[in-house]
């Protein structure tokens, strides 16, 4: 379940007129808030997703914060061909991975922090605000 927030691409726009350390430190705030949904994914992802504690890797996931949005996605992408050896794949395809992990790890870890989300981007706009009134 995302959490909205609307207003954010003007607050990112107005973050483009100050300096170039307030904007980096919006950025590090915002992928902190998503941080907890990440582990939680990665974690499910081990325990709910059949053969994957035999290739953990591919349960690894990442923050991504652009203008619009700030999302947790998988870290692995694709599967790997051996150049020399065509036929020869290091990666068997699951072409449900997509989908088991957004069902059983995305959106459980999602549904499951979203009020956590909710306050710790309530606590940063009210930081944010401060700062922009001169308190903080």
């Amino acid at each position: 379940m995302p959490v909205v927030v609307t207003g954010l691409r003007e607050l990112n726009r107005a973050f483009q007129n100050t300096d170039r350390d307030t904007r980096l430190g919006w950025r590090a705030e915002m992928r902190q808030v998503a941080e907890p949904v990440r582990r939680d994914a990665e974690q499910r992802a081990i325990s709910a997703i059949p053969r994957m504690p035999w290739s953990p890797r591919w349960a690894r996931m990442r923050v991504g914060v652009t203008r619009q949005m700030v999302y947790v996605a998988p870290r692995q992408r694709g599967v790997r061909w051996n150049k020399k050896n065509p036929g020869y794949r290091f990666e068997q395809r699951r072409p449900n991975l997509g989908n088991l992990l957004m069902d059983r790890a995305l959106i459980p870890a999602g549904e499951a922090h979203e009020h956590q989300t909710e306050m710790q981007l309530e606590r940063l706009m009210d930081r944010v605000a401060a700062g922009f009134n001169g308190y903080g």
